[in-house]
């Protein structure tokens, strides 16, 4: 309570002092905000002294559809509840809204778009006319797809999102025609507000604005998705109409005590997923569209998203993943370099993986054991923290299309087999090649420019002329030299580290029989009880939550010292609601909690020693996201990491101290 009250004082003394979005952002930090500040805050954050034109409408209520503008005003006062005096004012300041977007923006007025469910929480606050106007505006250009039609790029961007996070659900919806324009449409039209109570719209809204991203509504739609996967698996005998419903309605649920952990799950999969994406397709999907304008705007057919196969990584956001291979919210991947092997010995990546996507079709059983041997080889590298090798696939081909016909089929095979966090290289090696090309003999392994088919310079075909650059050449210049000298740096110490993991690696291709990789990296026996690789990952499939391996215990018989709600996160990004108990000596994961016979009682699917606990982290972006790793102090003082856990907790920096504390309390007993 007295941290509550620090927060509100903070936030009172700012606006009073008339600070601006950045400063009001840092000390909400994505809280839900008081009712009587809310109309305060939203303006600043939305519109802050931005000026419209709205003083500047004539008054003339002459829209084609005019009658229907003005029907819709109607029964969207009716909702307010507002005196019959106050009535007809309010309606005529909507009607004003309505009609002089339109004339402004050349549109014509359509109800399906949702404008009045946009306008409602806007209204429920009680700004000022002026204000609802310029917040209406800017949610509309800032924070709502200018295409929500049928087959929109938004609809395909975020089926995208959906499978490179959770493949089996997109593949199930998939296969019953299910496309998220089926489900997701009010959604994303009205930010929520269509399907959710006023009360919830306006806690999410409260920190919504905060965040400041377009995007953000893809990945809370990717929540409420993915939050269902175990209901829509189920629906295998369920039509579409009945699916498609209960999809469609799942948000309806949201309360204002959830919106807090409701956009923490959103952070989550946004700092888990390549970025490539925004910069590709900012202006396709967001952004005012005059009526106009329509003819010429790019058509969904016409634009990669809806032929994709999956996410696209572009070469710069490739390389400055390695720039800080030890900061936990950022995508690393794990480079599979899919050209013949003749290419690849050409020049590659140093941490680039070979894998001959040829071999699919020619050598089928050669193929799955290079791909056995390679996914060892990524939880090998991944236990020993070896630099350029994360949890994402990102697949590199030539850049070539005709040569990369072999690649999206080892993608697809990925995918099929339910592989999460799989993306393609933009452009290929031949993207990568030329971003380097000021300093190929460093930024490669065994670059050979006689055979090297990148090195040629290639000219552009005249049906795909070159991108215009979005920077003045001189500062292009600059910031890829800078990319360059940053990845040189980094370069030999991949080279030291990959080349160990590729002895490894083709000693299991040529002896997939024998001892792999080190030996207690083995093939599963029928013999062997709990789970061999847990937390490294299953990379075919989801880690399916056995209950053989989970304990039932009694809550109230425990000796607690605290206990958190929170959302446990696997290494597929899918989420578990569960509580984190604090105990004298351990930390639990407990889930399915209810009252059995009087007493609390539920399964405990994790149990860690607090000695183990070698470090605690979160970032300053992201503080309710806090991983807890596990391990030991070698010989020389060095912690040694062996596992972790990540969980997302609302109010984490209580939880944090209180296990720290605990830590503490038992060094000093001297306990194990």
């Amino acid at each position: 309570m007295e941290e509550d009250s620090t927060w509100l004082l903070a936030l009172e003394a700012a606006l009073h002092d008339g600070a601006d979005d950045r400063e009001i952002i840092s000390i909400t930090r994505g809280r839900p905000l008081p009712e009587e500040h809310r109309a305060q805050i939203w303006s600043t954050c939305l519109g802050g002294s931005r000026v419209s034109n709205f003083s500047h409408f004539d008054e003339i209520f002459d829209l084609q559809e005019q009658s229907v503008v003005r029907e819709d005003c109607r029964l969207l006062v009716d909702k307010l509840g507002n005196e019959e005096d106050d009535k007809i004012s309010v309606i005529s300041d909507v009607e004003s809204v309505f009609t002089h977007y339109c004339k402004s923006r050349h549109l014509r007025y359509d109800p399906t778009r949702l404008w009045a469910d946009v306008l409602l929480p806007l209204l429920a606050c009680k700004m000022s006319r002026e204000q609802i106007y310029i917040c209406f505006e800017q949610i509309l250009e800032k924070f709502i797809p200018r295409e929500t039609g049928e087959g929109a790029p938004v609809y395909h961007l975020l089926r995208l999102l959906l499978l490179y996070h959770d493949p089996e659900l997109c593949t199930f919806l998939d296969s019953r025609k299910i496309t998220p324009d089926a489900y997701a449409k009010s959604w994303l039209r009205s930010l929520f507000s269509n399907v959710c109570s006023l009360d919830a719209v306006c806690a999410l809204w409260d920190i919504y604005f905060q965040e400041r991203d377009p995007f953000f509504v893809l990945f809370l739609a990717q929540v409420v998705v993915v939050n269902a996967r175990d209901q829509i698996l189920g629906m295998k005998s369920e039509d579409r109409e009945t699916i498609v419903k209960t999809l469609s309605q799942a948000p309806a649920a949201l309360s204002v005590d959830d919106a807090q952990d409701f956009c923490s799950l959103a952070r989550y999969y946004i700092v888990r997923t390549p970025t490539t994406f925004r910069e590709d397709f900012m202006t396709v999907i967001f952004g005012c569209v005059y009526l106009g304008a329509a003819s010429t705007e790019p058509r969904v057919g016409d634009l990669p998203l809806s032929q994709a196969l999956c996410l696209p990584v572009s070469a710069e956001e490739i390389l400055l993943s390695l720039e800080e291979p030890d900061e936990e919210d950022q995508v690393q991947f794990f480079l599979i370099d899919c050209r013949p092997a003749e290419q690849y010995n050409a020049g590659h990546l140093p941490n680039a993986f070979h894998l001959d996507a040829g071999l699919m079709l020619q050598q089928p059983a050669s193929f799955q054991t290079a791909v056995q041997g390679l996914f060892l080889a990524q939880r090998q590298a991944l236990s020993t923290n070896t630099p350029g090798c994360g949890h994402h696939l990102c697949l590199l081909g030539s850049g070539q299309v005709h040569q990369d016909q072999y690649v999206h089929m080892v993608c697809a095979s990925f995918l099929q087999r339910n592989t999460a966090l799989v993306s393609l290289a933009k452009g290929g090696y031949q993207a990568l090649h030329d971003l380097l090309s000021n300093n190929l003999s460093e930024s490669l392994s065994e670059h050979n420019p006689q055979e090297c088919l990148a090195c040629p310079r290639l000219t552009p075909s005249p049906s795909q002329p070159p991108a215009a650059p979005s920077t003045p050449p001189s500062q292009q210049a600059a910031s890829q030299q800078s990319l360059i000298n940053r990845f040189s740096s980094l370069s030999t110490v991949f080279k030291i580290r990959s080349a160990e993991m590729k002895d490894k690696l083709v000693e299991y291709i040529t002896n997939p029989n024998g001892e792999s990789l080190e030996a207690d990296q083995r093939h599963v026996s029928s013999l062997d009880r709990g789970k061999p690789y847990r937390n490294l990952g299953d990379v075919f499939s989801i880690e399916d939550e056995s209950k053989e391996d989970e304990e039932l215990v009694r809550l109230d018989d425990m000796e607690t010292v605290a206990v958190f709600s929170c959302h446990h996160v696997s290494e597929n990004a899918t989420m578990l609601k569960c509580q984190l108990l604090l105990t004298p000596s351990h930390i639990l994961v407990v889930k399915d909690g209810r009252k059995e016979g009087g007493k609390m009682e539920g399964r405990v699917t994790a149990r860690r020693s607090l000695s183990t606990i070698v470090k605690i982290t979160s970032k300053k972006k992201h503080p309710e996201l806090i991983t807890f790793k596990f391990g030991h102090t070698t010989a020389d003082g060095q912690a040694e990491i062996t596992d972790m856990d990540r969980f997302i907790i609302p109010n984490a920096g209580e939880a944090t101290k209180k296990i720290k504390e605990q830590i503490m309390k038992q060094m000093e007993a001297g306990l194990p």
